[in-house]
């Protein structure tokens, strides 16, 4: 009998015991290590290479002090040097749109841009020259010869990546035409707007 309820005693200890295991292991939590993902890299643009660049432009040139436009289409080519500098030279077309004339420009353009690394660039630019009469309508028009081309502007340009960006830009232009009838020659002050793509 004796031997009996220490067996009985020690069972009940067993499975006291085992149900205290069992308790204790529901409440372990088991976590898992999950690396967390690699941030992606951010997109940065390269320096602008040197080389040959090219651009065209559109724009409108509105006289400050008449009610006179004129409309430009022009292509602009030359050398990148750096994230900075280009050089190069320009022609197009330039329609006086009241009188119905045409010319072309032919000059010099240099641009300077401020923030190179940048997406947003300001820049500065300068183009020099001349003007070339071609057609006339024999009412007031171009005088016959060579005018000054001269127009500074200040701009923006966007790059998309180092090769291709658009740009808009802001400026002055003077152009001298000349009165047939009264026979005077005279200046137009006019704004400059262009929107580009350089490629």
């Amino acid at each position: 009998m004796k031997r009996f309820i220490i067996l009985a005693a020690a069972l009940l200890c067993a499975v006291a015991a085992n149900a205290q295991q069992l308790k204790t292991a529901q409440g372990i939590t088991i976590e898992t290590y999950e690396p967390k993902p690699e941030p992606k890299p951010k997109k940065t643009l390269t320096h602008t290479g040197r080389g040959f660049e090219q651009s065209v432009e559109v724009g409108v040139s509105p006289a400050l002090d008449y009610s006179e436009y004129f409309l430009n289409f022009e292509y602009i080519a030359g050398y990148r040097f750096n994230n900075y500098i280009f050089t190069g030279g320009g022609t197009g077309l330039e329609w006086f749109l009241d009188f119905n004339s045409l010319a072309i420009p032919i000059y010099a353009n240099a641009r300077l841009y401020l923030l190179p690394k940048s997406r947003w660039q300001p820049f500065v630019s300068l183009s020099l020259g001349i003007l070339v009469p071609i057609i006339q309508d024999g009412r007031e028009h171009y005088e016959q010869g060579f005018y000054p081309h001269i127009n500074p502007t200040v701009g923006v340009n966007y790059r998309f990546n180092s090769k291709y960006s658009c740009y808009l830009n802001l400026g002055y232009m003077p152009r001298w035409t000349h009165n047939e009838r009264q026979n005077y020659d005279y200046t137009y002050d006019c704004l400059t707007i262009r929107l580009g793509f350089t490629f």
